[in-house]
């Protein structure tokens, strides 16, 4: 059996608690920047692209189905890559690309070329500076605190929907969405440039352990290293278990309603009579409402089975989408986003999960591929929305389906919590 994360940990020195500090706020700083842009900033960009463009909303939902396709496709390539040469150098080149790409937004002037600066630049340049790079460096630095710290990178991307998205609104409506978007360019390379210069690909790299201790203090309190953790399955081997497809299953469902309800959610306010300037606003309170519950989850998932949470809290997210089908008025939509609140801790607990049940010396491949195939699986579903909706001129379809299909991944958790890998390399 795997061995559970011991409940209390050996303090740290300062001048180590210090560094590892550092790691994890400059890294949940670049999700803060580009969650706020590149996730729940997209609504923002949608209505005044489709009316400057004169794009169907279906049309644009295409865009970003077919470019999470890509990305998916070349997920593994940028588990390679970071394994090889350090999620540094990954999140530098990625945030450059991005920033780039945002900037080359002022001149998109139909649908192929926003196809393409969306394919070329910013989707891949977003996953590897916002979620690939990031990840991989959180798991090298941290064990026991290992869900918590993953729970604080995402807990920077609700903070950013809050801050961003709101400045994004108020650029848009003073300047228009073509010069917001070469603002937003140039704040995401200014941000990866510093991030990277601060950060370090693992603790080694300091001569430090995971969770921030020293050697030295780690061998005078008698820590033992935990075999799972410095060497670990490899991707072969993990693809052989039953949870390796269970937490696919899972996280392919949930991120399913996750980037749908993201990209679609000022749009759905909207629908239901609300202006452009309140459906940010309440999209920034959804954005903020997950900043306490993702690290109240990451904290529950470091001391009980996070498969077990994760199924737990995919029933609130089923309430939320039932609630927002009926709401139309402030309190419903209030409701709504106190309910939605656990979308984002869905990331920091299944790559916690992933590196305690596979290890870290093979993590970056691991992740690689997963990752690959859960895009791959759930990116498609941001099309469905934007079709339905030209299609019934409205979105309650769209989101009873969702409601059934947060069902269903609450049932498939709480299975992949009956099935621990078996570690044949650990000492049990």
């Amino acid at each position: 059996m795997i061995r559970r994360p011991p409940r209390s940990t050996p303090k740290p020195s300062s001048a180590a608690s210090d560094v590892y500090k550092r790691q994890v706020l400059s890294l949940a700083l670049m999700r803060l920047v580009g969650g706020g842009v590149g996730l729940y900033g997209r609504g923002v960009f949608l209505l005044p692209m489709e009316e400057d463009l004169g794009l169907g909303r279906d049309s644009i939902s295409l865009v970003f189905a077919l470019t999470g396709l890509q990305v998916g496709l070349l997920a593994p390539i940028a588990g390679i890559l970071a394994q090889r040469y350090g999620g540094r150098k990954l999140l530098l080149t990625g945030s450059i690309s991005a920033g780039l790409g945002y900037i080359f937004l002022f001149w998109v002037n139909s649908l192929f070329s926003l196809y393409m600066v969306f394919a070329i630049f910013i989707s891949l340049g977003f996953n590897w500076s916002i979620f690939q790079a990031p990840t991989a460096i959180t798991n090298a630095w941290f064990s026991k605190r290992k869900a918590l710290a993953l729970a604080i990178l995402s807990a920077g991307v609700g903070l950013g929907g809050l801050i961003i998205v709101q400045t994004l609104e108020a650029l848009v409506r003073a300047s228009g969405w073509r010069a917001t978007s070469v603002v937003a360019g140039v704040v995401i390379i200014i941000t990866g440039i510093i991030t990277s210069a601060i950060v370090r690909n693992n603790p080694e790299e300091k001569g430090l352990s995971p969770d921030g201790d020293s050697k030295e203090f780690k061998e005078k309190s008698k820590v033992p290293d935990s075999k799972i953790e410095l060497t670990g399955l490899t991707a072969k081997e993990a693809i052989r278990t039953p949870l390796f497809w269970l937490l696919l299953l899972g996280v392919v469902m949930w991120l399913s309603a996750y980037g749908s309800l993201g990209l679609h959610f000022i749009p759905i306010l909207v629908s239901k009579g609300e202006s452009t300037r309140n459906a940010a606003l309440f999209a920034g309170m959804y954005a903020i409402s997950t900043f306490p519950m993702v690290l109240i989850i990451g904290w529950l998932s470091d001391r009980f089975n996070g498969n077990l949470v994760l199924s737990v809290f995919a029933i609130f997210m089923a309430l939320s989408v039932l609630v927002l089908k009926s709401a139309d008025s402030t309190l419903g939509f209030i409701f709504t986003v106190l309910l939605i609140s656990p979308v984002e801790s869905v990331w920091p607990v299944f790559w916690a999960i992933l590196g305690r049940s596979y290890g870290r010396k093979y993590f970056d491949t691991i992740r690689g591929w997963i990752y690959g195939m859960v895009l791959l699986g759930s990116s498609g579903w941001s099309y469905i929305p934007g079709l339905l909706f030209e299609r019934t001129g409205d979105y309650q379809l769209w989101l009873t389906i969702l409601v059934y299909l947060m069902l269903i991944t609450s049932g498939v958790f709480f299975v992949a919590s009956r099935y621990p890998v078996r570690n044949t390399n650990q000492i049990n």
